[in-house]
């Protein structure tokens, strides 16, 4: 298939200008179902297994493995505490920071399970600028003529971006499994202080992470606030592939001004009522590539693009 002939008219005024809500939907699924393994799991070891031999047991297969029945058992709550806050870095090292040798666009990389739907979205970000730049006129070889999609991704400006896009999201989730670690670790702590029954420990524990009856329960972080970090995960991977999107849209319009192509970037948005007063704002304004390159996504689930804006000589 032509790479760039999904990109019709019609497929380019769809209400979604990245054309990416299949892929965010997919990445936050998959964020959520990592995290809602992790609360499982949690739920498994500390009431059905009594891990911390609380009272004196059910197991599906997971990627991350329940701790066994009275495993935190120890005399001492600080050692209770200690031993299974290591346990729960184990399980979100394998499910959630999985990180392993992955051969990618011609270069062994460090694969994050995160990378396949960032990788995905800078694609069709680099099809939809190339696709941009044809329509608005500008004299520059098709993707077939440039050796395809892949070829075009192998250059070493798209290869360092995308390295660059990687870490950023490994970063940000270990940010968020760190406040999540922060916040079961208070939890468990005062849990175990006030005598918490095994089940209603592990409801308090897998709130953390899920979000369920966390107001009921009284539960916030350190800074007040009762986000979980599943919630959070979702937002990141929705944010996230837009920002990937932008990122290749403009790298691309960027790699040909290095040969002498003048590009603006023109803002556009998602054009339906979901589309906040922000972003309207900016709707049709011209901006440089380097003033836009950090404005989208201008929000966190924010859905706009730059396309190229003719500029004349």
């Amino acid at each position: 298939m032509n790479d760039v002939a999904v990109y019709t008219e019609a497929f380019r005024q769809n209400y979604d200008p990245t054309h990416t809500t299949v892929l965010r939907n997919a990445f936050a699924r998959d964020a959520k179902k990592r995290f809602k393994e992790l609360a499982n799991v949690i739920k498994i070891g500390v009431d059905d297994r009594d891990c911390f031999g609380l009272k004196k047991p059910m197991l599906q297969e997971h990627q991350m493995t329940p701790p066994n029945k009275e495993a935190f058992d120890y005399i001492r709550s600080q050692e209770k505490l200690s031993k299974f806050m290591e346990w729960l870095q184990k399980q979100i090292d394998a499910g959630i920071l999985t990180v392993k040798d992955l051969s990618q666009i011609g270069t062994g990389v460090e694969a994050l399970w995160t990378n396949k739907y960032l990788f995905d979205s800078y694609k069709r970000g680099v099809l939809r600028a190339r696709y941009e730049l044809l329509l608005a006129g500008y004299k520059i070889p098709s993707l077939e003529e440039s050796g395809g999609i892949m070829s075009v991704l192998g250059l070493p400006m798209h290869i360092d971006r995308i390295g660059l896009i990687y870490t950023r999201v490994y970063s940000d989730l270990k940010g968020i499994t760190g406040a999540m670690d922060t916040l079961i670790s208070r939890i468990l702590a005062q849990g175990i202080a006030d005598g918490d029954s095994p089940r209603l420990l592990a409801k308090k524990l897998v709130a953390a992470i899920d979000g369920e009856n966390v107001g009921s329960l009284g539960l916030t972080d350190t800074l007040g606030r009762t986000i979980p970090a599943i919630r959070r995960a979702e937002i990141l991977a929705r944010t996230e592939i837009i920002r990937a999107h932008h990122l290749a849209t403009i790298q691309e319009y960027r790699n040909w001004g290095l040969v002498g192509v003048k590009v603006k970037a023109e803002w556009v948005t998602a054009g339906d009522d979901r589309v906040c007063e922000k972003c309207s704002a900016l709707q049709g304004k011209v901006f440089t590539l380097d003033e836009i390159e950090p404005m989208i996504p201008l929000h966190p689930q924010c859905r706009c693009i730059s396309i190229p804006f003719v500029v004349e000589n």
